[in-house]
């Protein structure tokens, strides 16, 4: 199985230091300049036990998620939950609701991208550029 990439924002981190724990594969900024995205890598034998640490790591003061996703599985990571879903939409109502729940704006609940060709596009380059 290929590896889980995922999108973490730096600034949903209790301690910045924790990101030089994760494989990041990318690093940038958004339009606005506020927000630092990291796109994460993990290998499918470690993805429970860094998601946990994860989890533990994103902080409880603002609504904040981040989210992996291999092939058709899409793990979205809350602070006091692990959503397990798939590509198809109609299994993203769990995580749309524990979102919406911590105050999470809908338009920031479409969990994308979630798959390679989606980072490729939204990076402007290939993933294999950045191995």
């Amino acid at each position: 199985m290929p590896p889980f990439l995922g999108i973490v924002i730096e600034q949903s981190l209790t301690d910045p230091a924790f990101a030089e724990t994760l494989d990041v594969v990318h690093r940038w900024r958004d339009p606005n300049g506020s927000w630092i995205f990291l796109l994460v890598r993990i290998s499918p034998e470690r993805l429970s036990t860094e998601l946990e640490c994860i989890q533990r790591a994103i902080a409880h003061d603002r609504p904040w998620y981040a989210h992996f996703f291999s092939g058709e599985q899409i793990s979205v990571v809350f602070p006091d939950a692990v959503i397990q879903m798939t590509t198809d939409v109609a299994s993203w109502k769990p995580a749309i609701d524990r979102g919406l729940a911590l105050g999470i704006p809908i338009e920031q609940l479409d969990f994308w991208p979630h798959s390679v060709e989606q980072v490729e596009e939204m990076l402007g380059l290939s993933l294999d550029d950045l191995a």
